[in-house]
This record gives C-alpha cells, structure tokens and sequence, in this order.
C-alpha cells in the first residue's frame, strides 16, 4: 500500500513539473516559429507564449506571434508572453506585457513585421530616425495592423 501511494506521488510531481508556467529558453537556429515555421535564428526579434499548461509557443518575429494570436490560437490559454530585448538579445528576455514597442524598416525582422521590443521607450534612442509607430504598449500592437 505504502509503495503504491509513493509511486503516486512521485508521478503527481512529475505531472507537476512538466505544467510549469515559465519561460523556457529558445533554442536558436533550432526552435521552429509557431505561425510561419522557419527557424528561428535573429535574438533580437524571438517572442515566446507559455500556456496556463505549460506549454510555449515560440515566434521569430513580433508579426508572427500577433497574427497567431489574432487567429484565435490559445487566447484563453496564455498565461504569459515573452519578447526578446532588442538593445539585448542575449539577457533575459522581456514580459511582454511591460515592454514598449516600436515598428520602423531600421529594424528588418524576419517577417518583415518589423516590431522591436525594449524595455522603456527611452532605450529605442540608438534605433534613429525611421520609425513609423511607437511608442506602443501591448494593447497599442494588438490593435495595429502588422
């Protein structure tokens, strides 16, 4: 009896362990974009959904993790989404929420979207001239057309 209850628990935690909602590193040049399948390979622009399961989402371009979400994927799902920093690709990547957004050709994503992510609006200075929008909040990029 004691046996059986401990193989119990032991696979209630690891039931546990395999639903954590965090963040889960991209794997570059290997991690394949959610919505449009290529590789993803550019830090500066990679984007990550994490469902209330646990599950991520990875996206290689801001354009390609909104028209997911405008599709109706996962929406009630989304327990947090990440953005790649663009002024630093290789720290810790942004809560999407809380990050300000700027759109501009300076940019060149992936897919064109051309949506950089920063962690203050201030921080987009050394992006120069040619921006066309921004600063935008997370509600602002869902409601642009990309």
């Amino acid at each position: 009896m004691q046996r059986s209850m401990l193989i119990c628990l032991i696979a209630a935690g690891m039931g546990l362990a395999a639903c954590k909602q965090e963040f889960q590193p991209v794997k570059y040049g290997y991690d394949a974009c959610t919505y449009c399948k290529m590789t993803v390979m550019d830090k500066r622009f990679a984007a990550e959904i994490v469902t209330k399961k646990g599950r991520t989402y990875v996206f290689d371009d801001m354009a390609c993790l909104l028209s997911y979400m405008k599709a109706g994927e996962n929406g009630r799902d989304i327990a947090a989404i990440f953005v790649s920093n663009y002024n630093n690709p290789e720290g810790k990547f942004l809560d999407a929420y809380q990050a300000v957004y700027f759109r501009g050709e300076a940019f060149k994503s992936p897919m064109n979207g051309n949506y950089a992510a920063f962690a203050h609006g201030s921080a987009a200075a050394p992006a120069g001239g040619g921006l066309q929008e921004g600063p935008l909040n997370w509600n602002d990029l869902q409601s642009t057309k990309h």
